[in-house]
């Protein structure tokens, strides 16, 4: 079960992300990791062929040229001022795919290495209402599948601490069908040093990747 879906993946900025990484890597290496994830995310969805659209939610005006390079299949939109936050930005991609007629959105966050193409397809495939993919500690909720017939419109987004329970707890407000759908790509997101490290000890493609990184910029790695 597929339909018209829009990916929306909010980008905060290219060069101020990651900030929790400092301790590990120095602001060059945390931008191109920035944007080495970001486009690892855009491209999944791009080439899962079940995306019609992906569109970058992004402040950044640089993120949003950046994003534009990509792929035909990527829109971008400056983030509205009075959609704030990660909740905003998602609030405001739903509110632009249901102009376009989308029937479903999949929010992506922009800091998942390890995503690829299937990750995006086993996601859409899932036919309930709302489909979560939660991180690996089964807290936040890195990816999220929302329907937007019936009361799709009216979910609200919570994320942020605990998110994964309290989109559950959303979905059964709402009374719509819901499912958890854990995924080794979707769950692995890069917030801490502890998550760096993780990813080194990821297979080889990934250490090399990292570690061009790193030297590249002149940073250590910790």
């Amino acid at each position: 079960m597929s339909g018209r879906i829009v990916a929306v993946v909010p980008v905060r900025s290219l060069r101020d992300g990651k900030s929790r990484l400092a301790p590990v890597l120095a602001p060059e290496a945390r931008e191109r990791l920035v944007r080495y994830a970001a486009e690892r995310v855009i491209r999944a969805a791009v080439d899962s062929g079940t995306i019609e659209t992906v569109l970058v939610v992004s402040p950044d005006p640089e993120a949003l040229a950046w994003a534009a390079e990509l792929s035909p299949t990527v829109s971008t939109m400056p983030q509205p001022h009075h959609l704030p936050g990660l909740n905003g930005a998602i609030d405001a991609g739903r509110e632009w795919a249901r102009t376009l007629g989308a029937t479903a959105i999949v929010s992506l966050f922009a800091d998942l290495p390890l995503i690829g193409p299937g990750d995006i397809r086993a996601l859409t495939g899932r036919p309930e209402a709302v489909v979560l993919g939660p991180d690996r500690r089964g807290e936040g909720t890195n990816a999220l599948l929302l329907r937007l017939a019936g009361r799709g419109p009216e979910f609200r987004f919570a994320f942020g601490e605990r998110s994964l329970v309290r989109h559950l707890e959303e979905a059964r407000r709402l009374g719509v069908g819901v499912a958890v759908h854990n995924a080794a790509g979707i769950g692995f997101d890069l917030d801490t040093p502890g998550d760096w490290t993780d990813f080194l000890d990821a297979p080889a493609d990934h250490e090399t990747l990292a570690r061009h990184i790193t030297i590249e910029c002149g940073a250590g790695v910790g």
